[in-house]
């Protein structure tokens, strides 16, 4: 057999092959995000829907369809393969502590996730419910070495916060409504704005997440060990 009859039948085969998986992949059930059985809803207001995504190794999700700008959190990443309906599939590495944003507000996108590693895949991810920006504000935090910027689209912002045990983060307005979520294990002191020397105490846990409400801000790292979490802001 030639060289160029061998391309062109190794190029048929290819094209056969994607075309099957495509007629396998749109023949799948796709479902809403937060209908998905391995997105769990944990934490919703009329703004976000924050989901646990737990993906054990080799096991898959349903295709799920997003149409709303989405946030996503990786506390224990693996590499995956994503499966869509009209192009190739991606073998790639959600890497822990990343910050996946995807556009999808006036749009729909549908995708299948399978893990294809040896650990848990481990997400916290939140919807924005309601399209915008809706113009709460400003969103900024201290000038400080503790808050790295992770996130600046037109409808929320993020950073990352690493406190050192005993540090504060200094006081800082939040104008709109947002998501906190935690990477290390310890426990919070949340001052409380209205009452001096008054505080929340939390303990947490990684991949704890929390919805959190404009207002004054002031957190400090009660334990031994560095408290580290995304403080994500919609604007």
């Amino acid at each position: 057999m030639s060289i160029i009859r061998k391309t062109i039948t190794s190029t048929l085969m290819c094209s056969s092959l994607f075309a099957a998986s495509l007629q396998v992949q749109a023949s799948e059930k796709v479902v809403a995000t937060d209908l998905e059985p391995l997105h769990h809803v944990i934490l919703e207001n009329k703004y976000v829907t924050v989901m646990r995504v737990l993906i054990q190794p080799g096991e898959s999700t349903l295709f799920h369809e997003q149409h709303l700008d989405y946030v996503n959190t990786h506390i224990e990443g693996s590499p995956v393969k994503i499966e869509y309906p009209d192009k190739p599939v991606n073998n790639t590495e959600m890497k822990t502590g990343n910050v996946k944003f995807g556009e999808h507000q006036g749009k729909s996108d549908t995708d299948k996730v399978t893990n294809t590693g040896t650990n848990v895949n481990h997400q916290v991810a939140f919807e924005i419910n309601i399209p915008g920006p809706q113009h709460f504000g400003g969103a900024s935090r201290p000038a400080s070495e503790a808050f790295q910027q992770v996130l600046d689209k037109k409808t929320v912002k993020g950073w990352k916060v690493t406190l050192k045990p005993g540090e504060s983060s200094g006081e800082y307005t939040q104008h709109g409504p947002g998501v906190r979520v935690f990477f290390t294990e310890g426990r919070v002191l949340l001052a409380d704005d209205k009452h001096p020397n008054r505080v929340k105490e939390l303990w947490v846990h990684p991949g704890d997440a929390f919805l959190t409400e404009p207002g004054k801000v002031d957190i400090t790292a009660a334990s031994g060990e560095n408290i580290i979490f995304n403080d994500y802001e919609l604007l």
